[in-house]
């Protein structure tokens, strides 16, 4: 039984295939499967006699686990985990049992969490300078924190503290002195070493002399991305702290260039030349709350270039602050369209499509019981709107459940839809099917699921 031989990385929330496999090939058909973590009996998951065991399920892996069974019969015994959590870090033991022998091989599966987009703050003086604070959120494992000039040079940090929040992630706060003599270009950056990736860095300039007085007050975002479905609008928050009024304030709202901007308030009232194209009239600053210090920005009919980051600049004569935050954009795509596409392997196959979904959906094929059903094959592509489509298919045989769904989800949105069918009836030996299915109904979230019946009697 032969596994990966380095860690297998998973980002949170997203899925996961641990490999497995036999050598030589040979079928596992009708070998006992079981993937567990340090206790045989409480496994992850557990294929015996053909097909899967939920009964001694560890309950964290209720309905998260799949025994991926479309290379079975090459010794294939990869494991599938959709919705990765933190708790899942560690090893995993991957056993094979044929009569009384047996073999298994021990993996380790590392998690990791790309957090927030770093926001730099001016948070008053220290030691002949002014100190630079940059935080970030929701980070795994402990992220490094990289200060940098234009050049790409590293800067060395006065200060770094670390916490740790509800759900073990990690929170950054890192700061560094800025003296007259030193560089005041500069820029932070968040990398998570797992992923050897790291969030775009959000350059901070400082003009002229340093300030003789503290801030006059800092910008606030939302930490957590903005999350707008297609179509739909999206209000992005932003507002002063503490509590002053913005309306005599320039208030800009830019993505990558200053000069180029997607809202712009300044002297009492919106200006448009300069307005990137995409946005023209696109855009309203909220002004209800602006003598408070609100300052949120509305979008209406969210396009897909519209995801990203955004900056929320605020300026008051020749003092500014800016927060930065991130707009994720999804699209909850059609209800899925299950037809019977003729015989194969003995059975019939099962076909759901289902478009105009973003990002990429999880596809799943559920029994009557919400247990996961393998498929027979999926897949995806981008049409010409830049949304995806995907099609999925499944064998159901006189052996098999014959009342299955097949369901979407966005995982951004955690919604779903999804479709269910009923095969009655003894399965044909014929080797054409002429079958419709006389209607599907949507799911979203939990609602109740109306299944369609397809007699082939």
């Amino acid at each position: 039984v032969i596994g990966p031989d380095h860690p297998v990385t998973a980002i949170m929330g997203e899925d996961i295939i641990l490999p497995c496999h036999l050598s030589p090939k040979m079928s596992a058909e009708n070998m006992e499967v079981r993937w567990f973590r340090s206790e045989f009996t409480s496994f992850v998951h557990l294929y015996q006699h053909g097909q899967d065991q939920y009964g001694q399920q560890m309950p964290e892996y209720h309905g998260r686990t799949e025994l991926l069974k479309a290379g079975i019969v090459d010794g294939n015994v990869a494991l599938g985990i959709v919705n990765i959590r933190l708790s899942d870090e560690g090893q995993y033991r991957c056993f094979v049992q044929d009569g009384v022998f047996y073999e298994e091989a021990v993996l380790e599966l590392k998690v990791a969490a790309s957090g927030s987009a770093p926001h730099i703050s001016v948070e008053g003086h220290q030691d002949g300078g002014i100190r630079v604070v940059c935080q970030s959120a929701r980070w795994y494992p402990e992220p490094e924190v990289l200060w940098r000039n234009l050049k790409g040079q590293p800067l060395s940090a006065s200060t770094k503290t670390k916490s740790e929040e509800e759900r073990s992630l990690f929170e950054i706060r890192n700061s560094i002195i800025i003296t007259e003599n030193s560089n005041k270009n500069l820029s932070c950056a968040i990398r998570n070493t797992h992923l050897n990736q790291e969030k775009e860095s959000v350059t901070f300039y400082i003009s002229g002399k340093l300030q003789t007085e503290l801030a006059k007050f800092t910008v606030i975002g939302p930490r957590d991305p903005v999350t707008a479905v297609l179509g739909q609008e999206a209000v992005l928050p932003c507002l002063l702290s503490p509590q002053m009024s913005a309306a005599n304030m320039e208030v800009r709202w830019f993505r990558s260039e200053f000069a180029s901007f997607v809202h712009l308030y300044r002297g009492g009232k919106d200006q448009y030349d300069g307005q990137m194209p995409e946005y023209w009239r696109r855009t309203e600053l909220l002004k209800a709350g602006l003598t408070d210090g609100n300052v949120p920005l509305r979008i209406p009919n969210i396009r897909l270039s519209d995801e990203g980051q955004y900056h929320c600049f605020v300026q008051e004569d020749t003092f500014y602050e800016e927060t930065v935050l991130e707009l994720r954009v999804a699209g909850l795509g059609s209800a899925p369209l299950i037809s019977v596409e003729g015989h194969q392997d003995g059975g019939i196959r099962v076909v759901c499509r289902s478009a105009g979904w973003y990002p990429e959906p999880v596809v799943l094929w559920k029994d009557l019981n919400g247990r996961h059903l393998p498929s027979l094959y999926e897949t995806t592509s981008r049409v010409d709107n830049n949304l995806f489509e995907t099609e999925t298919a499944i064998i159901i045989t006189e052996q098999s459940n014959q009342n299955l769904s097949c369901c979407f989800r966005n995982a951004i949105l955690n919604q779903e839809k999804e479709s269910a069918v009923y095969i009655a009836g003894q399965l044909p030996s014929k080797s054409h099917v002429d079958l419709t299915t006389t209607r599907n109904k949507t799911k979203y979230r939990k609602t109740r699921t109306e299944m369609s019946v397809v007699d082939i009697s």
